[in-house]
C-alpha cells in the first residue's frame, strides 16, 4: 500500500471534476503546451512508437502524432480522455493507471510524461512500469515544476501559504518538486534501471491580466493546492490571496500585463 493512498484517491476525484479540468486547461495548458512542444521537437522523430503518459487533454499527443509518430495516450481521468480523443483523433487513447499500465513489455521507443509524475502516488512503481514498457535503449522524457527556491511563481504562492495556511488538513503527498533536483532524479530513475541523460531548465511564464489571477490559478485549476486553500478559514484565504496578489503586483508588473516566471525541469533517461 502506498504511503500516499489518500492523496491518490483525491487526485482521481479531483480530475473527474469538469470545473477543475476546464480551469487547468485555461491556466496551465499554455505552459504545458510550450514545454510539450519543446519535448516533441527535441526528442520525437517520425516512426517512433510513443506513449504519452498522463496525456491529459491530449494536445501533446496530437503534436507527437502530427510528427509522424505512432502514439498512444494514457490517463486516469475520463474527463481528460474525452478531450484527448478530440484533440488527437488519430492516436490510441486509453484509460489506465500509470502504476499498472495495460501494455505488454518493451513495446515503446519513447515514453513522455509532461507534468504527470507529480499526480502519481507511487512514483517508483510508475518508473518501473515505464522501464517495463520501454524497448531496450528506449528513452523516457518528463517535465516537472521547478521549486520555490528557483521559481518566482511557486515562491509567491507557497511563500504565502507557508506564512498563513494550516497544512494539517492536507494529506501527505509526494514532493511536488523532487525531480527538479538532478541528484534525486538520477538516483530515483537508476533504481528503476533508467539512466539519466539530461536534466535541463526550460523557461516559461504566466502572463496575467490581474495580480489576483495567480491565486485563482491555484485555487481553481489544481487538486492538492486548491483543496488545501479551501480547507482554510475565510480570513486565512483572504490573507493568502492578498499576499500573492501583492507579490505579483510589486514584482512582475510589465505595463498592462503581469509576467510571472515559472521555470520547468525537463529530464531524459535511457532504459539501461
Amino acid at each position: 500500500m502506498s504511503d500516499f493512498e489518500e492523496f491518490g484517491a483525491l487526485e482521481r476525484d479531483g480530475w473527474a471534476n469538469g470545473g477543475i479540468v476546464d480551469a487547468y486547461i485555461k491556466y496551465f495548458v499554455p505552459i504545458t503546451d510550450h514545454v510539450g512542444n519543446y519535448i516533441a521537437e527535441n526528442h520525437i522523430v517520425a516512426q517512433d512508437k510513443v506513449l504519452d503518459l498522463c496525456c491529459g487533454q491530449g494536445t501533446l499527443t496530437a503534436v507527437v502524432s502530427e510528427k509522424g509518430a505512432n502514439v498512444t495516450g494514457l490517463d486516469f481521468s475520463p474527463e481528460m480522455l474525452v478531450k484527448a480523443r478530440r484533440s488527437a483523433p488519430s492516436a490510441e487513447i486509453v484509460e489506465g493507471d500509470a502504476m499498472a499500465m495495460p501494455f505488454d513489455d518493451a513495446i515503446f521507443d519513447k515514453v513522455i510524461c509532461n507534468f504527470g509524475m507529480m499526480h502519481i502516488p507511487d512514483q517508483p512503481k510508475a518508473l518501473s512500469e515505464i522501464r517495463r514498457v520501454l524497448k531496450p535503449n528506449g528513452e523516457f522524457i518528463m517535465a516537472t515544476w521547478v521549486g520555490p527556491t528557483a521559481s518566482p511563481a511557486f515562491a509567491a504562492v507557497f511563500g504565502a501559504m507557508k506564512t498563513h495556511a494550516d497544512f494539517s488538513a492536507a494529506p501527505s503527498q509526494p514532493d511536488l518538486f523532487a525531480f527538479a533536483g538532478r541528484e534525486y532524479a538520477a538516483t530515483t530513475m537508476a533504481a528503476a534501471r533508467l539512466k539519466i541523460l539530461n536534466h535541463e531548465t526550460v523557461a516559461s511564464e504566466w502572463v496575467l491580466d490581474e495580480p489576483s489571477e495567480l491565486f485563482d490559478i491555484f485555487l481553481t485549476a489544481t487538486v492538492g493546492a486548491g483543496m488545501l486553500i479551501r480547507s482554510q478559514t475565510d480570513g486565512t484565504i483572504e490573507k493568502i490571496a492578498a499576499s500573492i496578489a501583492e507579490t505579483v503586483s510589486s514584482k512582475f508588473n510589465d505595463g498592462s500585463k503581469f509576467r510571472v516566471p515559472v521555470p520547468v525541469a525537463v529530464i531524459s533517461a535511457k532504459a539501461s
